[in-house]
């Protein structure tokens, strides 16, 4: 099963009594993976991190242009062909709104194939065939083109790794006593009363643990795939109400906005579309239990939407034992949230780094799963 630990940590703005803080300090900044890679810690920056536009400013005299096209070119073809971003895809972001219909009107006439919006950040999703071609593209938008970035590969967390053989510290599981270890024992009946979290995963299934109507469902993939049950178990933890599949907020609704496939992969504009959605629809926190490495300012620029309108984002550090944490727990703005075991140690597999806020219970954890049926996480 993949990390729960952000759902975990909701319990902060649910006016849960006390968070665990991790053992262990950390460095580092970053985020996961691509579907079928190895994640590439610390792997690349984004567009507006990295200094050019997609179109060049007039040259100075003394920079000869061709050289200076052929910077820009070699800067978006290594940009656009990370092993961790969609091949022959392009996330675009112009000055304004009208910038971005112009742009949406005549991408077919420019060679490039629109595969959908985000308008709340003046954003296009874009398919390619050759970086010179997108390039010339988003020329003619001149100075209206003010930033362009790969399409990022994020999932859920896989299997974590191994413990290390010499040193167990971690491992301990929390099993039916997580309510007790973490101070929240007792009647919960009301804890959540009035509050919209919205779980931005894989989907939630029908499961005795929550309450009819409880639950209200956005499905953005729409691909007719068996939802995976990672969206399910974080939901349990935040609203659950079997005694078996306990949740820290039994009262609060729950808003399933699924951005993830049966695998558990999805987009960065996926998930961006998502935050987005969640805050649109008055979620008062969005939990994030997926995440991935490198970086994307059209994400980014979600999760501060999110700010701006109300909304509080929760977001899992990450499972591969790194010293950074996964976006978009790394950026500004998200409570980031690592893992600890039943004996308040730094879970073996969670991640650890600069940014990181608090640690929440994370191993061994008892959630329900699949649609009648409970699990023990090892996330």
């Amino acid at each position: 099963m993949a990390a729960l630990l952000a759902s975990a940590a909701v319990t902060l703005v649910l006016s849960f009594p006390s968070a665990v803080r991790s053992g262990r300090d950390a460095p580092a900044v970053s985020a996961e993976g691509s579907q079928n890679h190895a994640p590439e810690p610390g792997h690349g920056t984004f567009a507006g991190k990295e200094s050019v536009s997609p179109v060049s400013a007039k040259s100075s005299p003394s920079v000869d242009p061709i050289a200076e096209q052929g910077h820009l070119l070699d800067s978006l073809r290594e940009r656009l062909t990370r092993s961790n971003v969609v091949p022959g895809e392009a996330l675009l972001t112009f000055r304004n709104k009208a910038a971005l219909d112009r742009f949406t009107q005549q991408a077919s006439l420019m060679g490039l194939k629109s595969l959908g919006t985000i308008p709340q950040l003046n954003a296009a999703r874009v398919g390619f065939g050759t970086v010179e071609e997108l390039s010339a593209g988003i020329s003619v938008m001149g100075a209206d083109s003010i930033g362009v970035e790969g399409n990022l590969r994020l999932s859920i967390p896989q299997t974590p790794p191994q413990p290390d053989p010499n040193n167990q510290d971690g491992t301990k599981g929390f099993g039916q006593d997580l309510m007790g270890a973490i101070n929240a024992a007792g009647d919960r009946t009301h804890w959540g009363d009035g509050v919209t979290v919205a779980v931005v995963d894989t989907g939630i299934l029908p499961h005795p643990t929550f309450a009819e109507g409880q639950i209200t469902h956005l499905d953005l993939l729409g691909d007719g795939q068996a939802f995976n049950s990672h969206g399910t178990s974080v939901a349990s933890l935040i609203g659950g109400q079997d005694p078996q599949a306990p949740g820290v907020a039994p009262g609060a609704q729950i808003l399933d906005v699924r951005v993830a496939n049966a695998e558990g992969y999805t987009l960065g504009s996926t998930l961006a579309q998502g935050i987005i959605a969640a805050t649109d629809r008055g979620a008062q926190v969005i939990n994030v239990s997926l995440g991935g490495y490198g970086d994307s300012a059209v994400l980014e620029q979600a999760i501060s939407y999110a700010s701006a309108h109300g909304s509080v984002v929760v977001a899992a550090a990450g499972n591969e034992a790194y010293t950074q944490l996964a976006i978009p727990a790394a950026y500004q703005g998200v409570i980031s949230v690592g893992s600890v075991d039943a004996n308040n140690r730094q879970a073996y597999f969670s991640n650890s780094g600069l940014g990181l806020q608090l640690s929440a219970p994370g191993v061994g954890v008892i959630t329900a799963w699949d649609t009648n049926m409970l699990a023990a996480c090892r996330t």
